[in-house]
């Protein structure tokens, strides 16, 4: 006798030969404008961004082929231009400026924030400071250029490129147990600015909710670095250290001077940095002819690109011990 076919079974056939629609679920989404130095790149290093910093893997090829077609342009210009970051010169700035520029020094956070090595202020140009990085946050910038397009005299560039503070996107905080707290902000120049002893006074009794009876506490600090535009000065050559994006939105607008903070090194190995936004220290000191912010305004040595969206996190936690030990 053969089983009869119920209508629940009917339904079930019905369902399992009709196929199942599927959301639509976009993973990694957002994304900025980005401007690539591809061109000075080296293959793997073009290779790797794109696959995994962008949403255009898929002209991956077509970038590839663009990238070995500018590489003869780029060894000639690189013959062509052998020593021209060993020759920037540090201009002075006019005497009608001496009273600002004392009260520029004069504020503690620029004390505070070159410390370590004798500055100076100096007029540079724009074209022969060493670039430490790579691309241009297209959008961020355009927000620089609308912003500064009618304020580029002397008086108002001191004020843009020099002054120790500067409007700064919030820093959000949340905590997360374990004596955790992680900050993070869209500006990627977010930091730990270190850790500190500090004398207790009356009002820091209020925050002791775990009771006893405090008798020291660590302040640690996150917050972003310098304001003022700064490049590090070593055997003729000027390395930009703080101010990449206002110095590109400044020299898009015809701007070819500018005021800044030079670091004056003797010693690299003591005083100059591992890392410059990823660029080796050997590499921004010794190649014959390194990238120069002027690179970045040649439209024949960059590429529009999808950059994937980001913010950087800090995390601070505290991690204590206590134990028992012989006397």
């Amino acid at each position: 006798m053969e089983p009869a076919i119920t209508e629940q079974s009917s339904v079930v056939s019905e369902v399992s030969n009709t196929e199942v629609a599927k959301p639509e679920i976009g993973v990694g989404t957002h994304f900025f404008n980005q401007r690539y130095l591809y061109a000075f790149a080296t293959q793997g290093e073009l290779i790797n961004h794109v696959r995994t910093q962008t949403l255009d893997a898929r002209r991956l090829s077509e970038i590839l082929a663009l990238w070995q077609t500018q590489q003869p342009f780029v060894q000639q210009l690189m013959a062509a231009e052998l020593g021209v970051a060993d020759q920037s010169v540090l201009g002075d700035l006019p005497v009608e400026l001496g009273p600002r520029l004392r009260e520029i020094a004069a504020d503690p956070l620029m004390a505070k924030s070159f410390l370590h090595v004798p500055i100076t202020f100096a007029l540079v140009e724009i074209d022969t400071l060493v670039a430490p990085q790579r691309y241009v946050n297209e959008d961020y910038a355009a927000k620089l250029k609308e912003k500064y397009k009618a304020s580029t005299g002397l008086e108002q560039l001191l004020e843009i490129c020099l002054s120790p503070v500067r409007e700064m996107a919030p820093i959000q905080h949340l905590e997360v147990g374990n004596n955790a707290h992680v900050f993070s902000s869209p500006n990627l120049d977010i930091r730990h600015l270190g850790a500190f002893l500090k004398r207790l006074s009356s009002d820091d009794l209020q925050f002791a909710e775990l009771g006893g009876i405090p008798a020291a506490a660590i302040i640690s600090f996150v917050g972003y670095g310098a304001n003022a535009i700064n490049a590090i000065r070593y055997n003729g050559r000027l390395v930009l250290n703080n101010g990449f994006h206002r110095v590109y939105a400044l020299r898009s607008l015809g701007v070819t001077k500018i005021p800044i903070v030079v670091q004056h090194v003797r010693n690299p190995q003591l005083e100059f940095p591992g890392l410059v936004c990823g660029l080796p220290r050997e590499y921004l000191l010794g190649a014959p002819r390194p990238v120069l912010m002027k690179d970045f305004v040649d439209d024949s040595l960059c590429i529009a690109l999808r950059a994937k969206d980001r913010v950087k996190v800090v995390t601070v936690q505290a991690a204590v011990g206590s134990h028992d030990v012989p006397a």
